[in-house]
């Protein structure tokens, strides 16, 4: 039975794709780099930030990195928006009884989740740097192990819901069940052959999935 919950951030529950491009383009305007593209954006936005920086920016600079955090962080958490079914789906899931929580590649998700009013619909919130300290990126699952532990839970009674492939790494690597949720690069064949439990296209579909997981 699932008892635990767990959701990327960028894509999954929110669509922060054209946040980051946003971004990202005023580093490269200030850098006098091309210009950024939407389509762009989504191939890398679920990668670590070193790999993010050189997919869009052709190498990885540290101070790009404290340009964007320093100039934009907060103007790109503006325009990050959760989907519609989000806040819905969450509820419902908490009134159903499960804890909720967010892993995420991004070093600090829970002030993006705060700006965004989602950090009340969570148990936990798990970044690189929060809050068990510097722990490595997905698809490594120390994140996800160290979640479960915290959360007195175990892999059996874990799901993890992700737009990508590792998200689906992930939970197979933490030996949880992975959901792939089609809002990103990645089609329902893609996270087939992944080796994800199920796909789903939309945030409501958890609910089903939920229901009929209590009754097996």
């Amino acid at each position: 039975m699932i008892k635990l919950m767990v959701f990327d951030h960028d894509m999954t529950i929110v669509d922060s794709s054209y946040a980051i491009m946003a971004g990202f383009n005023y580093v490269a305007q200030h850098e006098g780099l091309p210009h950024v593209s939407h389509e762009l954006t989504m191939k890398y936005i679920a990668t670590p930030i070193p790999t993010f920086c050189e997919g869009l920016l052709g190498e990885y600079r540290p101070e790009w990195v404290k340009l964007y955090r320093v100039n934009i962080a907060e103007y790109e958490r503006k325009l990050i928006r959760p989907f519609p079914d989000t806040v819905s789906t969450l509820t419902r899931l908490h009134d159903m009884g499960l804890k909720l929580a967010v892993l995420s590649n991004r070093e600090h998700p829970r002030s993006v989740l705060h700006n965004t009013g989602l950090d009340v619909y969570f148990d936990e919130i798990v970044g690189a740097l929060e809050p068990y300290g510097k722990l490595p990126y997905k698809p490594d699952p120390a994140m996800m192990n160290e979640l479960m532990k915290h959360m007195n839970v175990t892999p059996a009674e874990t799901v993890y819901v992700g737009d990508a492939d590792l998200d689906i790494i992930t939970a197979i690597g933490a030996h949880v069940r992975g959901i792939g949720i089609t809002k990103g690069n990645f089609t329902h064949e893609d996270f087939a052959l992944l080796g994800a439990w199920k796909s789903i296209d939309e945030l409501s579909e958890l609910i089903g999935i939920t229901e009929k997981d209590a009754l097996s």
